[in-house]
């Protein structure tokens, strides 16, 4: 048996040495701390251990004589103990461990009758953990007992001591309950319930025997009991704390995982702003090692404008506060600068002492870049939004001056505003990058091509936003006045239109756009001055810093337009 117990010491001692590793080797302070109270705890299993009751041989130690019943009486009792004793440090099923120690404490306190009970304080009750002879009904019954049960087992859980009922018949606080009728129900008339105890005086179960006739059990029989209860409350002690150990282990383990494996850098840092540990996460955002870091300051992540940052968050660490998303930014190896989202929060030892900070630091540059990029647009889009209005005001303005009736001025305005839409289509298509003219000389001129009357020919020539909308209301008011008036309002009529790059002499090159009439009306000429041609004209040289020759013949218009080209 005792080198079963050496075993065992040996084995937790093990254990505490592993935890004590995993600590050194963690990656955050929250994991060093569990890992370092995990290997306290597995000292103090040792310590269990081995200060188990180990109960000598009493038989072995007798003179080999003839021994009088109640020696032999003892010795039985004894040697009961010892087998407990000895199973309570072997490995095994504890199932049937309980049950080995309920059936002793039955044949210790010669009772017909018992039970073995846990105790929960979370729900302040007793839970049925072994039971012989019972009635299935007041098994079920006494399957929770709570601090208000008339059961010896439920009285001694309130008052903390043992109780010993000789009569259940004569009890006056069992009289008239139901732990009375489930008393009656399993033919018990006595019956005892003695608390386990843990060494360090926490409740931990109870064990009771019952006798079918009254009985009171005598002060030797309950001392071999306590002997008993002592080792029953080792058992659950240790048991409880083995759980609560893989529990806490397997959790250490799987926190430490998570921490080695996330996405976001974690740091941990002392209350002096020491770096004392690093996670990979850590060393992708930063391009630094764990050996490169680990011992120097953080303010080595710090831009030079920003070293009374620590400072301030660490007075805000002290206080107890825990910091969330705050955005800042830091410095990596390489010297780049990167937005970062904090969320610090304090390290505590086991007495509840701050002594350092986890941090975890997000990576919020894109979401940075999008955030300047959606101000741009929104930016962008005011001003074009305004200019777009500005052009609308004009149009009106001059589309009412050229009108001599409502109808020709909503004809005229809405045309022309079609006009603006189409072009602003079409670059929405391209999102807003340009509009290659062909595409849009073509847009202008679907409704009245038939195929046979339009001919267009160009080199491939993308315009900027600004040159399109411009080149939009040109061609706008040349289709309109070459339907209404010119090439286009007669079957015969053709429209050539033709444009080509041509050298400035600079880096960027001149856009030659030529559009011209072929037997128009023969009024054309008379009919065609107006609003259009003095927007072509004007428009033109004010937008695009072209020139325009604007011809208006009895055929048709020929209009020769020449600007600088631009980027798009």
């Amino acid at each position: 048996m005792l080198q079963k117990v050496s075993e065992q010491v040996r084995a937790c001692h093990e254990h505490a040495a592993d935890a004590k590793q995993m600590a050194e080797a963690a990656a955050d302070p929250v994991s060093k701390a569990s890992f370092l109270d995990l290997e306290k705890r597995w000292l103090a299993l040792a310590h269990s251990y081995a200060s188990i009751e180990r109960v000598g041989d009493l038989s072995a130690s007798m003179p080999h004589r003839q021994r009088r019943p109640d020696e032999r009486a003892r010795a039985n009792n004894s040697l009961r103990i010892q087998e407990i004793s000895t199973l309570l440090i072997q490995e095994g099923n504890l199932a049937a461990l309980y049950d080995r120690i309920l059936d002793a404490a039955i044949a210790l306190m010669s009772a017909d009758m018992g039970s073995m009970q846990t105790f929960h304080p979370e729900q302040g009750e007793l839970r049925l953990l072994a039971w012989r002879g019972f009635h299935s009904e007041s098994a079920a019954f006494w399957e929770r007992v709570h601090l208000d049960s008339a059961s010896t087992c439920g009285v001694a859980l309130s008052e903390g001591r043992r109780v010993t009922v000789p009569d259940t018949e004569a009890c006056d606080f069992m009289a008239g309950t139901d732990d009375l009728d489930a008393y009656r129900r399993s033919n018990i008339r006595a019956v005892q319930s003695t608390p386990l105890v843990s060494r360090s005086g926490r409740l931990l179960g109870m064990i009771s025997t019952h006798w079918r006739e009254p009985h009171q059990p005598t002060e030797r029989a309950f001392r071999s009991l306590d002997v008993l209860a002592r080792q029953a409350a080792d058992l659950i002690e240790r048991t409880q704390v083995e759980t609560a150990l893989r529990e806490s282990e397997q959790r250490f383990r799987w926190l430490a995982s998570i921490v080695e494996s996330s996405d976001d850098a974690i740091i941990g840092k002392s209350i002096d702003g020491i770096i004392t540990s690093w996670n990979k996460g850590a060393e992708r955002l930063f391009g630094y090692t764990a050996d490169e870091v680990v011992g120097k300051p953080v303010t080595i992540l710090f831009p030079p404008d920003r070293h009374d940052e620590e400072r301030t968050i660490l007075q805000r660490i002290m206080r107890g506060e825990r910091i969330d998303h705050y955005e800042t930014v830091r410095h990596r190896k390489d010297g780049s600068s990167i937005d970062v989202s904090l969320t610090i929060s304090a390290v505590k030892n086991a007495e509840g002492k701050i002594v350092g900070a986890s941090k975890i630091v997000r990576d919020i540059t894109e979401r940075k870049r999008a955030e300047a990029r959606e101000k741009m647009l929104v930016s962008e889009l005011d001003h074009r939004v305004k200019n777009v209005l500005a052009r609308v005001a004009m149009v009106i303005m001059s589309s009412r001056h050229a009108s001599s009736s409502i109808d020709e001025f909503t004809q005229s305005l809405s045309g022309r505003i079609n006009a603006m839409a189409a072009a602003h289509a079409l670059l929405g298509q391209g999102r807003w990058h340009g509009v290659g003219l062909g595409a849009l000389v073509r847009n202008q001129l679907a409704p009245y091509a038939t195929g046979a009357n339009v001919t267009i020919c160009g080199t491939d020539v993308v315009l900027s936003p600004v040159a399109t909308q411009v080149v939009a209301m040109v061609l706008h008011e040349l289709v309109t006045n070459a339907a209404k008036y010119g090439a286009l309002s007669v079957p015969t009529g053709q429209v050539s239109v033709n444009w080509e790059r041509r050298s400035n002499g600079h880096a960027a090159a001149n856009l030659v756009f030529i559009w011209r009439e072929l037997g128009g009306a023969a009024t054309a000429a008379e009919a065609q001055s107006g609003y259009g041609t003095r927007l072509i004209r004007e428009l033109v040289p004010f937008e695009l810093g072209g020139t325009v020759d604007l011809q208006l013949a009895a055929e048709g218009v020929s209009c020769r337009i020449e600007f600088p080209l631009k980027q798009a």
